[in-house]
Parts: C-alpha cells; sequence; structure tokens
C-alpha cells in the first residue's frame, strides 16, 4: 500500500512537471513565431518600400498641393498613402485642369 501510494506521488508529480514543461515550450514556440513573423514583415516592407509596384523602380515623393504623393519617374505611375486622395479631393487640391497638368506634368 505505501509503495503503491508513492508510485502515484511519482506520477502525479511527473504529469505536473511534464505540464509545466509543456506550457514552457509552447509559450517559447509563440514566442518564436511572433518573432519570425515580425521579422518577415520588416524584411518585406524594406525589401518593398518605395518601389513602383508596377515597374519596382524607386519612387520619387512629389509635393502636390501641400500632400506629398508617390511618382514613379519610369512608368510615371501615381501611388497615393491611405487618406491622401481623401486630402486632394476634399478640399486641399481641386480636380481641375491646372490640378490634373500638375499631377500628370
Amino acid at each position: 500500500m505505501v509503495q503503491r501510494d508513492k508510485r502515484e506521488g511519482i506520477d502525479k508529480e511527473e504529469e505536473y512537471f511534464y505540464k509545466l514543461d509543456k506550457e514552457l515550450v509552447e509559450k517559447k514556440r509563440k514566442a518564436l513565431d511572433t518573432h519570425r513573423s515580425e521579422q518577415m514583415a520588416k524584411e518585406r516592407k524594406e525589401k518593398h518600400w518605395m518601389k513602383c509596384p508596377k515597374c519596382g523602380t524607386d519612387l520619387e515623393e512629389v509635393n502636390l498641393q501641400k500632400v506629398m504623393i508617390d511618382k514613379c519617374p519610369e512608368c510615371e505611375g501615381i501611388w497615393l498613402d491611405h487618406g491622401e486622395l481623401e486630402l486632394l479631393v476634399d478640399g486641399q487640391a481641386r480636380l481641375s485642369k491646372v490640378f490634373l497638368k500638375k499631377l500628370f506634368g
């Protein structure tokens, strides 16, 4: 009986430490996965930052009526960041011949 109680105590102790180890491994795995994802996103951003999505040329920032837009010198594509179109349309610029001429040269 004493032998059996001792064995059950060892089994419970092993189970307890097994659970602790498993939780620790899962926590470290999650942290590594998060770090790896963040690193991949950073590398992807660095690789594509300010590159024309159409031809891959470096984009140039152009001041267009107080709004900095991105323009490709190669294919002459125009790229707007979030909210820039609204700034241009809603008041800082009017869609007129002058605006379009300035935009497209």
